[in-house]
């Protein structure tokens, strides 16, 4: 049983908030900044913020002491605890404040043994430095989750955010320092040329950058009301006008994104990845139309014990 005011504290919660008709586990979030510098126009941080967007930053010595002691409880209660970071906030675009908070997580977590903190970002080689710069032996706290998109797409709806290969080669310099290292391609776009360009950026991790994450997880357009209400730029909107109404707002058409599912994984499998591979708040549906693609034969259907992203 989770204490209520772990359920949501200023800088704890524990989001358990999907519609039943969504397939999205419980996880932890860290709530140390809100809003992001980039400026992706199919954002949900817009509706969420309600358009305020611009990265705020909360008292990060009290985030301390609330994280010690909640740290403290989970020890007391046999928990490991993986904490997103990246939910409210992109996790290492915020210079200065990304220093400040990878200092103070570092001095928490070794005196916590077994739990995480997931780094969910677009940034790129000039973000991960207060990384690098942290004691090696810590790299063994963190996750460093990276989402990335097709080059097309990117320079589409990914405005002020580093390019996809600059990202990539962050993910690269990290991993051979020992972090671990996920993947989100998110959110998968059917604009032109589709096909081409998510295979390109597939072999960019695989063959040229060489990534060995530990999970990749896959996502399409997510039109939530709000979202949509507060866009300032509404280009990506055109992809959801005939698509599928669901419990996590308007996504492209079903049948449209089984296809765009259905080739990303079989490539991603061709390359020889056996580590987990997840959907990002699918409908249970889809997960169902692509079971053989995400699960071996005889096992459990993957959406009761989902391996994805923002899970240990």
């Amino acid at each position: 049983m989770i204490p209520k005011k772990w359920l949501d504290s200023r800088f704890i919660a524990y989001f358990n908030k999907a519609p039943p008709s969504i397939v999205c586990p419980s996880f932890w979030l860290l709530k140390w900044s809100t809003g992001c510098p980039f400026h992706c126009s199919y954002c949900y941080l817009q509706g969420t913020l309600y358009g305020k967007k611009q990265p705020r930053l909360k008292d990060l010595e009290e985030m301390r002491r609330e994280l010690e002691r909640f740290l403290s409880w989970a020890d007391d209660s046999n928990l490991e605890v993986l904490l997103n970071a990246g939910e409210l906030s992109d996790s290492l675009a915020i210079a200065p404040w990304t220093n400040k908070l990878i200092e103070i997580l570092c001095e928490v977590l070794i005196r916590h043994n077994g739990h995480k903190v997931l780094l969910v970002t677009k940034g790129g080689t000039k973000h991960i430095t207060p990384l690098l710069t942290a004691s090696q032996n810590l790299a063994d706290k963190f996750i460093v989750s990276f989402s990335v998109n097709s080059i097309a797409a990117a320079k589409k709806f990914e405005n002020g955010a580093p390019s996809p290969d600059n990202r990539l080669k962050a993910a690269k310099i990290l991993q051979e320092q020992g972090f671990e290292i996920r993947l989100r391609i998110d959110p998968v776009i059917p604009i032109a040329n589709w096909k081409t360009s998510y295979l390109a950026l597939l072999e960019k991790i695989f063959t040229r950058y060489e990534l060995k994450p530990s999970r990749i997880t896959i996502g399409t357009l997510r039109g939530l009301r709000k979202t949509i209400r507060f866009a300032k730029k509404r280009d990506w909107y055109q992809y959801l006008k005939s698509g599928e109404k669901t419990g996590w707002g308007l996504k492209p058409p079903f049948n449209l994104r089984i296809k765009m599912y259905s080739l990303l994984i079989e490539s991603i499998r061709s390359y020889g990845y056996k580590e987990p591979i997840a959907l990002c708040k699918e409908t249970l549906e889809a997960w169902q139309a692509l079971r053989k693609h995400l699960e071996d034969p005889g096992n459990p259907p993957q959406w009761q014990n989902v391996k994805c992203n923002c899970t240990l």
